[in-house]
């Protein structure tokens, strides 16, 4: 499974989830109407938390549909306008925020701090959140004194901590993503970090291209031979960091080997291509030599694979010829 597919279905399964949390909230909410119906205003909340169940119900079923960030940002952010209304209109009916049935907006607000991803976003919903709380404090039967302070200090310390625990948890699985897909000597993208960005950018049907670069330093293995292999590191090194700045806006490098790298080049036909391949030697030129091969889908292939054989293959070619180059000057002399 590549990058793009764990990304639809990592969006799926928090959208269904975001569902699956609505559906209960309201089970929970028509069964504490069921166990108090002598109170007033039971039917119109019975049929409120049951539209605000279906909702979510409905909500679950286009989670498993989603496939973009927007889609399923549409799909949550509906489901928790539907849930606002239902707990403030629930709220109102049963007597006003000192009611059990405010209890909809601490888990609304412990939600919307735990899954949403943006901080400027979040802000808003939570500002949204408490704001229709405090519209059923004003509108809705009076609370006891001090009431609605402690209601809205609790909530903002739990979402203050479940923002914390969020963000903490959030970045550590990006660290986590990129120790994957990186090369730790270089910091080039690895095998995995390569086949992940060459097939978001084949299947995203990039055009022109996209381009594959396959790059070998010549006589790598006399450095290490000579001066030890610190000094092969941080030539090693030293290549990543020139080629890069070679490189343009959304390319990117990976080390496959000892001395192998792949450039990928999004939206580049052949003869952009051949042109980031010249830019690249002249930036390695003052480091070490360089034999490069040149592929562009779609006449080389449209896979990553087909692409990497076929920047091999031309790889080799280069090869050839820089020998046989090397041959002919050294018999001239």
């Amino acid at each position: 499974m590549n990058a793009v597919d764990i990304g639809v279905n990592e969006r799926r399964r928090r959208t269904v989830f975001s569902a699956v949390l609505h559906v209960v909230s309201h089970g929970v909410a028509v069964t504490y109407c069921l166990l108090t119906l002598s109170q007033p205003h039971r039917g119109a909340m019975l049929a409120a938390y049951t539209c605000g169940l279906l909702c979510g119900a409905l909500g679950g079923w286009a989670g498993t549909r989603v496939t973009t960030k927007a889609s399923g940002y549409r799909v949550s952010f509906t489901l928790l306008l539907v849930t606002l209304g239902v707990a403030a209109l629930g709220a109102h009916w049963d007597g006003g925020v000192a009611s059990p049935a405010a209890l909809g907006f601490v888990t609304t607000a412990v939600f919307v701090a735990s899954y949403t991803p943006g901080l400027r976003l979040m802000l808003g919903l939570e500002a949204l959140t408490l704001g229709s709380y405090l519209l059923v404090a004003v509108t809705g039967r009076s609370a006891p004194p001090g009431h609605v302070f402690v209601y809205v200090a609790g909530m903002l310390v739990l979402v203050s901590v479940c923002a914390t625990q969020s963000r903490i948890l959030a970045r550590q699985r990006a660290q986590l993503r990129a120790l994957a897909s990186s090369d730790p000597l270089t910091g080039a993208l690895n095998r995995r970090g390569l086949a992940e960005f060459t097939r978001h950018l084949v299947r995203a049907g990039c055009r022109p291209g996209p381009s594959l670069l396959c790059l070998d330093l010549d006589d790598f293995k006399l450095v290490n031979d000579r001066y030890g292999h610190a000094a092969g590191d941080e030539l090693l090194r030293r290549v990543v960091t020139s080629a890069q700045q070679a490189l343009r806006p959304g390319d990117a490098i990976a080390r496959i080997g000892g001395d192998e790298f792949v450039v990928v080049l999004g939206g580049a036909d052949r003869e952009a291509a051949h042109a980031v391949a010249d830019r690249i030697e002249a930036a390695l030129r003052p480091i070490a030599g360089v034999s490069i091969g040149a592929a562009t889908a779609p006449a080389d292939g449209d896979t990553v694979e087909a692409l990497t054989h076929a920047a091999d293959r031309a790889l080799y070619r280069a090869k050839q010829r820089r020998k046989g180059a090397a041959l002919t000057r050294g018999t001239a002399s």
